[in-house]
């Protein structure tokens, strides 16, 4: 196949020596898979070869799909579970996985199957560190139930299958930019004589008659409604001074820690203390989370809204339920909040009658009885829904739906004459070649072309058109028929994946001039045959089924190192500029001097001679990108990537990048690069690279360097 495989490998292997990690639990996903047409399925049974594949889906930061094969009598055979994800870093990837299919019409029991442990992926296989296919392929069995009683589960010709799969994750290596920002926190209360001047707050808020200093770019970078106040064209944007009303100082405070340092400063539920004093702890924290959620829907911060949402909701009790409820009324971000406060008071009626029993809701007939009418009319509402449901109200898992309809295959077949077959079979001359007309599959134009050159024979089909960005699946079969109408001769079958405008399938040999083929041949020529069974849709959709609060906080929403990357992709309030090889790069010069104070004393040293642009020598334009990126974020982007943008090799770059870290005395983005230049050395480069570690000190490089001793 000439065309680039959808998971070609990195130009280098993963990480000999991974980053520290520590284990984490499985990643949860479903994925239903409908197959429309199942039982036409059984007229492609002469083409059993021929798989069909669901819709990608995402589960644990990897893609995946559903490869069903079939039968020659055109049944459920095997589902094997396809690893799609492109560049993976780490030599495997571990999963458990399981299987059901159910009766539609509730007749008989769900066919289930579940793996028992969990499976390896060995996605790089041999020292070659060539990428194994095989290793990225699991088989699945067919639940035994299914087996010889597919009618009781496929309904008006459709069938459903659910594929639930579980992702072992290792938790990343924490990240030095929480703790790097939580310095400017202490510089807030504490600012030291030697601190640089960009360091410095820039603006004080005025919370209850305290003075609570901050930096505008930070709290612009975290929060739309600050970037508008701070940096824009409101009166705020001028000012030193902003009063905030509405506002305790000790919530003001907590929120400033949070957009910081993306921490919560919330204690945790403890076990270990019993009666009032955990009583009170728990009245604090529901609290402190209330205060806090309305400052974050003021400001328009979602993940520390979500965070406390997930506080208060694992909190609901008789006597927090209405003061949440209060809180959250007439607010939209705060829809799963309140539908789990209603859920609560809808789930026993003793609840709803011990909370009319209180202080608090009796005062509160009195001042809000339009509140409370609302409330009850919501919890009114959630029982007539649960009746109706016949359980309680729970929200469903959010899955992935991927459909294949056997409508959108198409089945065809084309032949290619090779006159003088005998002659052409017994020479030894030059290579000849034959080729087909054109011919329309699917919307595609093909053509089928065949060489003969000593003896051997070799057919190819090709794709004349460009399939855009849909990919077209197909399943080849190349045979010959025989003249006496005995069963076809098999030649090679296969299944391939088209992805671009004169990609080519096919085998190189298959023919050769000891098989005796002759019987085939009809007037001396010999006619190939090529069966194509062709997918050129598949519709997936994904669906909009909602997550629960605890769900959602699984994933939240950017955190404060997506919003540096941001930062430095925007230059929204950058006040530095360098001049890299003739390129403008510009950056900021409070995040410098709080995460690479080397690179921000060549700031200092300019302006002292009042230049304002920061000439950088010595380094390619690439990798200075590529060192602001780690300051920024505590990432490197990968080096294929910087390699090709530079034009030149992996291992230059990486050595590049090893020098720039050692320059700017980056230890955490040194230490990534030794291990990348580490994968790199070889026989040939061993002294050059022993050379570059001594250089620099790179301890962990010269173990790299000593193994080829």
């Amino acid at each position: 196949m000439t065309r680039r495989c959808p998971w070609k490998k990195r130009s280098t292997p993963p990480a000999a020596v991974p980053a520290s990690r520590r284990p984490a639990s499985f990643v949860r996903g479903e994925h239903e898979f409908h197959i429309v047409g199942y039982n036409a399925r059984a007229a492609l049974a002469n083409n059993a070869h021929y798989s069909i594949l669901s819709g990608a889906f995402e589960v644990g930061s990897h893609n995946w799909a559903l490869d069903c094969s079939f039968d020659d009598d055109g049944h459920l055979a095997s589902i094997a579970l396809l690893l799609l994800t492109a560049y993976i870093t780490d030599d495997a990837v571990v999963a458990k996985a399981s299987l059901k299919i159910e009766d539609p019409l509730g007749r008989w029991p769900a066919a289930v199957w579940e793996s028992d442990e969990a499976y390896t992926f060995h996605v790089w296989s041999g020292n070659s560190w060539q990428l194994s296919q095989a290793g990225r392929s699991w088989t699945l069995p067919v639940p035994e139930a299914f087996r010889g009683h597919e009618s009781r589960y496929v309904q008006d010709d459709h069938l459903t299958i659910l594929c639930t799969v579980e992702v072992l994750q290792a938790e990343e290596e924490e990240s030095a930019i929480s703790e790097d920002m939580q310095k400017l926190l202490f510089l807030l209360s504490e600012p030291k004589s030697t601190t640089p001047a960009c360091m410095l707050p820039d603006v004080t808020f005025v919370v209850e008659q305290a003075e609570i200093q901050a930096h505008r770019l930070v709290l612009a970078m975290r929060s739309p409604v600050f970037a508008a106040e701070l940096l824009g064209d409101m009166r705020e944007g001028t000012t030193r001074h902003v009063m905030v009303e509405d506002m305790s100082a000790s919530t003001f405070r907590a929120m400033l820690r949070f957009i910081y340092t993306d921490e919560l400063p919330i204690k945790g539920k403890t076990t270990n203390e019993r009666g009032c004093k955990q009583k009170c702890a728990a009245r604090r924290r529901v609290d402190m989370a209330l205060d806090l959620l309305v400052a974050a829907d003021r400001y328009d911060l979602e993940k520390l809204r979500l965070m406390c949402e997930k506080i208060l909701s694992e909190s609901i009790d008789t006597a927090s339920v209405i003061p949440t409820l209060m809180a959250v009324h007439g607010r939209h971000s705060c829809r799963q909040l309140e539908a789990s406060c209603i859920e609560y008071l809808a789930s026993d009626a003793n609840v709803y009658a011990n909370i009319k029993a209180t202080e608090e809701y009796k005062e509160l007939e009195d001042s809000c009885c339009s509140f409370l009418a609302n409330v009850m009319d919501k919890v009114a509402t959630c029982k007539l829904a649960d009746n109706h449901a016949g359980t309680s109200l729970c929200r469903p898992e959010q899955r992935t739906v991927s459909m294949y309809n056997t409508s959108e295959v198409a089945h065809s077949i084309h032949e290619l004459r090779i006159p003088n077959f005998k002659s052409l079979h017994t020479s030894h001359g030059v290579k000849q070649r034959f080729s087909s007309d054109t011919f329309q599959i699917g919307g595609h134009d093909w053509k089928l072309e065949v060489s003969v050159k000593e003896g051997r024979i070799s057919v190819f089909t090709v794709l004349l058109t460009d399939p855009g960005t849909a990919s077209v699946r197909v399943s080849l079969c190349f045979m010959m028929d025989d003249p006496g109408d005995n069963s076809p001769l098999i030649l090679w079958q296969a299944e391939e994946t088209f992805n671009s405008e004169g990609d080519s399938c096919g085998f190189s040999c298959l023919i050769s001039q000891e098989d005796d083929v002759s019987v085939y041949a009809d007037d001396g020529s010999l006619t190939i045959r090529c069966d194509f069974v062709l997918t050129n849709k598949l519709c997936t959709v994904t669906s909009a089924t909602s997550a629960s609060v605890e769900d959602m906080t699984l994933a939240p929403p950017p955190n404060i190192v997506s919003h540096l990357e941001q930062l430095l992709m925007s230059e929204k309030g950058a006040d530095v500029m360098f001049l890299v090889e003739n390129r403008e790069i510009h950056a900021h010069s409070l995040i410098i001097a709080t995460r690479s104070p080397a690179l921000y004393t060549m700031i200092v040293a300019m302006n002292q001679k009042e230049e304002y642009i920061i000439p950088v020598w010595g380094m390619r334009v690439e990798v200075f990108k590529a060192v602001l990126r780690f300051i920024y974020t505590d990432e490197l982007p990968p080096f294929e990537e910087l390699a090709l943008a530079a034009g030149h090799g992996v291992t230059t770059i990486a050595q590049d990048m090893l020098v720039a870290a050692s320059r700017f005395h980056l230890d955490r983005m040194k230490d990534k690069c030794e291990t990348m230049v580490g994968e790199c050395v070889s026989e040939r480069n061993v002294v050059i690279m022993l050379r570059l570690a001594c250089r620099h000190n790179c301890k962990k490089l010269e173990g790299y360097c000593m193994k080829f001793n």
